[in-house]
């Protein structure tokens, strides 16, 4: 083989082995039978990065509930037009087309710990992702739009960022939420999550679901 045909040979194989690295692969697995494959994949990251940040002006918000069969368990206000996927009886998420951004709610913490404690429990999960950062720790309350006389929503609300190896930096903010007892119980768990550039969206998300959000029965 001469010098100059394998000097391309090697520049291809580098080549390749960077765009296994990319998509988070192995670089023995970037094959060149794989090679459509991964421009698929580094095509799909690209778009995801160009699409506009969600603004809070362009929301629409409407009731959903679930639980098992017809009998609703959890109540929320979720964006419209973002699709519903139940994962339990008192789990569910809200995720746009792209799957850029994402509202999760969880309401079967059961009011075991306080939200200051669930928020600890959280945190020490969280240590061990890759490039995990905390960004913030506050506390706080809202106003219950649920009915007349339900008392102020207590939450401990964390917001913190970490590098996922397909959607490149993500931007998340969880609540842990106490709906009857001001901060002595978390009974849920609501989370935001999407690009830096979406955070005032996901704000204005995340504050919606708050102050709506109930346990039916």
């Amino acid at each position: 083989m001469k010098k100059s045909r394998t000097a391309r040979v090697l520049a291809g194989t580098a080549i390749v082995a960077a765009a296994g690295l990319l998509v988070g692969i192995a670089p023995s697995d970037a094959a060149p039978t794989r090679t459509a494959a991964t421009t698929t994949a580094v095509a799909t990251v690209q778009a995801k990065a160009a699409k506009p940040a969600l603004k809070a002006s362009g929301l629409q918000f409407g009731y959903k509930c679930w639980g098992r069969g017809s009998h609703c368990t959890v109540a929320v206000y979720a964006p419209k037009g973002w699709k519903f996927t139940q994962l339990s009886r008192e789990h569910a998420k809200f995720t746009d087309s792209s799957n850029t951004w994402m509202l999760r709610v969880n309401g079967g913490l059961g009011g075991k710990v306080s939200t200051t404690r669930a928020a600890d429990q959280r945190i020490h999960a969280l240590r061990s992702v890759a490039s995990f950062k905390l960004v913030s720790r506050t506390s706080g309350t809202a106003p219950s739009k649920v009915g007349w006389s339900a008392p102020r929503v207590a939450y401990t609300q964390l917001t913190y960022t970490y590098r996922d190896g397909a959607r490149s930096q993500r931007w998340v903010t969880t609540r842990f939420v106490d709906t009857f007892t001001s901060g002595r119980h978390a009974y849920i768990e609501l989370t935001v999550g999407g690009r830096p550039q979406d955070k005032a969206g996901l704000t204005k998300v995340l504050s919606e679901a708050t102050e709506r959000v109930a346990l039916v029965g």
